[in-house]
């Protein structure tokens, strides 16, 4: 028992002694390299023990040899360095900064940055790159930052970076080239968190639906005529979005309601004339707002934002811009636009809803199209308002007011009504949604016509009510307008029937089973007569082929034949055009005991019957064949 006790104590401290000659090794070997002799390359300038090394406006064409191993910083900007080489940082493992911007850089090799694996910033702004290096970026798992801008770069194709997921901000501004951005050009980006694409010659706003956790956004200095809804789609993240100089003529509604984290926006230096009502109710966490030197006409539609700026953003009056138009207001700051400058009117519904009877799990869609300026919201049966912005997993307002439904169901069954709202006052047009079972909708008919348009007044004390869903106090906000009233004529299939139905169940069954009832009706009565139709045609058919059958036959009895006259044949008469007469044939089914009379002795009668069997068949009447010369023929009617 001791014995073994006394080797395993032997192997353990063998083995001990090992791992420990082992790790003084390693660690020897670690401090030869960083005690090693360490230099700085004549042309650059080391401090930090080597750490950080700067190599500018040295006129150098490539990266410099001997740059220490334990760099953390390399500056090589304003030098004619024209293309970087694979391999060529591959000892600098400890590297974080590489700044190469203000070179000539056209050409960067697959792998010029292999060994890179703590790169934390990357510059490569204002060089010659036409296209984006996205090969080199492999394997720079810690990258953070990366500046590409003021390069001739001409398109960004998709997953241009997927190769760095783990960026936080990219710069892609003054691309003045850029052509072509690829829908799927950010794809893989889920980092990111700062995009600068300004100055860069953009006409449609990008597929920015990849950055789920992008919170910053530069797009200014582009030419967006117009700011449709959808533009940012996904961006519920954003925090910051500048779009300053773009030449922005038109903001549509609901272009802002995916912006629900929104800080900050900056609209300055546009063609911005009018805002559709309510485009910043969504915007809740909005705090400051830009919206100074646009051309603002100062009419009906601009009287909420004036409202909006001072509930919301009291304290910077010259945030927003002043009056362009009309010429009477011209000079006066939007946010001192007063409510009693004008008379407005309450919204007009150019196309109201109608009453629809539809199958169960069918597409729908009513109707509500109003003027641009004005904001669109849908009351449903329970009671529920519906916006633009709301998230219903099959009930949407489309841009245009459209209330659509992915999929209808029993329960939806109901009346919608559509309130449209602008600074005067609401607008409200009513539907009747039937839907009933797939087997049992067979017609489309629609059984409720009414439709129900309702103009109100706002009362000062109730203006809030119209700008958000919460009611709120507005501090000397006193409108001052007329109100006309919107009438919408509808035909109705029951003029007498105004009024929504109020069925219980049995009625409502009842009417079912009748629709059923005369819809299998109509369907036996169409196949009868189908049958019918085609019993006839039948019948036609067959009596026509037997009559041209009849015809056929008799029309195959009639034939001619031309027969050769043999040229041994004398002539049966002095002058050379004899005639042979054939004597009566008793019986023209015995043909073959025919005998001529002028030559008995010359022709057989197997002859005769084998040379006249096709001819004289049918013959039932004796003929007369006339011979004038050998080259004459006879003819025979049979």
């Amino acid at each position: 028992m001791n014995f073994l006790w006394l080797v395993t104590v032997h192997h353990t401290w063998k083995a001990v002694l090992f791992s420990a000659i082992y790790l003084m090794v390693h660690m020897w070997i670690s401090c030869a390299a960083y005690s090693g002799p360490q230099s700085c390359p004549s042309v650059c300038s080391c401090s930090n023990q080597f750490s950080k090394v700067v190599c500018t406006r040295r006129g150098l064409s490539e990266v410099p040899q001997g740059i220490p191993s334990n760099t953390r910083s390399l500056n090589l900007m304003e030098n004619n360095i024209q293309m970087i080489q694979a391999d060529t940082f591959r000892h600098l493992h400890h590297l974080e900064v590489l700044q190469l911007g203000r070179n000539s850089i056209r050409q960067i090799e697959v792998g010029a940055f292999n060994g890179l694996a703590s790169l934390n910033t990357l510059e490569l702004f204002d060089n010659w790159l036409t296209v984006i290096p996205s090969g080199a970026f492999e394997y720079l798992s810690k990258l953070r930052e990366l500046w590409l801008r003021n390069n001739p770069i001409e398109s960004i194709p998709s997953y241009a970076f997927n190769r760095v997921p783990s960026l936080m901000r990219l710069d892609l501004g003054e691309l003045k080239k850029l052509e072509y951005i690829s829908e799927g050009a950010f794809e893989g980006l889920y980092n990111l968190k700062y995009l600068n694409l300004g100055m860069c010659n953009i006409r449609d706003m990008p597929n920015l639906t990849p950055l789920v956790g992008l919170e910053e956004l530069e797009i200014s200095g582009n030419n967006f005529p117009d700011i449709k809804p959808g533009s940012f789609h996904g961006l519920r993240s954003l925090k910051k979005l500048w779009i300053m100089n773009s030449q922005i003529n038109t903001i549509e509604r609901n272009a802002f309601d995916d912006l629900t984290s929104l800080v900050e926006l900056n609209l300055a230096h546009n063609n911005v004339t009018s805002l559709p009502h309510d485009l910043f109710t969504p915007l809740k966490y909005l705090v400051e707002l830009h919206l100074h030197h646009n051309p603002w006409d100062c009419d009906c539609d601009v009287l909420w934002l004036s409202w909006w700026l001072r509930e919301y953003i009291p304290t910077n009056s010259t945030c927003c811009g002043r009056c362009h138009s009309p010429p009477h207001m011209r000079g006066k700051y939007v946010v001192e636009v007063d409510n009693s400058m004008f008379q407005c009117s309450a919204p007009f519904i150019m196309d109201a809803p109608r009453d629809l009877n539809i199958s169960e799990g069918r597409m729908a869609e009513l109707k509500c199209r109003t003027s641009a300026m004005s904001s669109v919201r849908w009351l449903l049966p329970n009671g529920t308002v519906l916006t633009h912005a709301s998230n219903h997993p099959r009930i949407t307002i489309l841009n245009d007011g459209t209330l659509n439904f992915s999929q209808v169901l029993l329960t939806d069954t109901g009346v919608y009504t559509c309130m449209v709202t602008n600074v005067a006052g609401n607008s409200n047009a009513s539907a009747y949604l039937n839907v009933s079972t797939a087997e049992l909708n067979t017609s489309n008919y629609s059984f409720f016509t009414t439709v129900t348009v309702e103009t109100t007044e706002v009362a000062p004390e109730d203006i809030s009510m119209i700008f958000k869903p919460v009611p709120t106090t507005s501090t000397g906000y006193k409108p001052a307008y007329t109100t006309t009233t919107t009438v919408l004529i509808q035909t109705t299939k029951m003029p007498k029937q105004v009024a929504v139905p109020t069925l219980d169940a049995g009625d409502k069954m009842q009417t079912s089973l009748d629709e059923v009832m005369k819809t299998t009706k109509i369907i036996i009565g169409c196949f009868v007569a189908v049958t019918l139709l085609a019993a006839a045609m039948l019948i036609v058919f067959y009596k026509l082929r037997k009559r041209h059958q009849q015809r056929s036959t008799v029309a195959a009895a009639r034939t001619v034949e031309i027969i050769q006259v043999d040229e041994d044949i004398p002539s049966g008469s002095p002058t050379g055009e004899g005639a042979v007469v054939l004597p009566t044939i008793h019986d023209h089914m015995n043909y073959n005991t025919y005998k001529p009379a002028h030559h008995g002795a010359h022709w057989t009668a197997n002859s005769i019957g084998n040379s006249l069997h096709s001819t004289i068949t049918t013959i039932s009447e004796p003929y007369i064949i006339q011979t004038h010369t050998k080259d004459k023929v006879q003819e025979t009617q049979i």
